[in-house]
């Protein structure tokens, strides 16, 4: 059965080394904007959410050169960087904000989930970040979606606060 990423964000403290743990199992560099996941904050209260992708594929279709595709072993979604021209499409469409480009050679950056063992996980410490068989990861889904509602859906931009 596929796995696939789940949070907890009642557990997330913020120490952002899922970024770094990213960041260096993929560059071997301690650099949260080469990180395939970010932590942020919320503006409307102390909460602190990782953003990572939930491989739904949307960016398999949109890259226009074909640099992307699922790996049929792990489900992950993967970008073959030497086809990547850095045209931004997979960050276009991506809904959650997940796909970004490397800030130093404008290639797609999109979770790979590390071949089925994300070092992400294995890095936070509180236990936030799991990985999880599908049909145990759907209760965290929909614990997460079900507080959607309770919380504000339009984030205030950094100059709106």
């Amino acid at each position: 059965m596929l796995k696939t990423l789940v949070v907890n964000i009642d557990k997330c403290t913020g120490c952002r080394l899922c970024e770094l743990a990213c960041s260096y199992k993929h560059f071997k560099t301690m650099n949260p904007k080469k990180s395939r996941i970010h932590v942020v904050r919320s503006p409307h209260e102390p909460t602190d959410m990782p953003i990572y992708c939930v491989q739904c594929g949307l960016c398999i279709e949109a890259c226009p050169v074909k640099a992307i595709s699922r790996n049929s072993k792990t489900g992950a979604v993967e970008v073959d960087i030497d086809k990547c021209v850095g045209c931004g499409f997979c960050v276009h469409v991506c809904p959650y904000g997940a796909a970004s480009l490397d800030p130093e050679t404008g290639k797609a950056l999109i979770c790979d989930l590390c071949g089925g063992d994300p070092e992400c996980v294995k890095a936070c410490q509180e236990g936030a970040l799991l990985y999880l068989e599908a049909d145990r990861a759907v209760e965290y889904k929909r614990m997460l979606f079900s507080r959607l509602g309770r919380r504000e859906l339009t984030p205030l931009m950094p100059e709106e606060r």
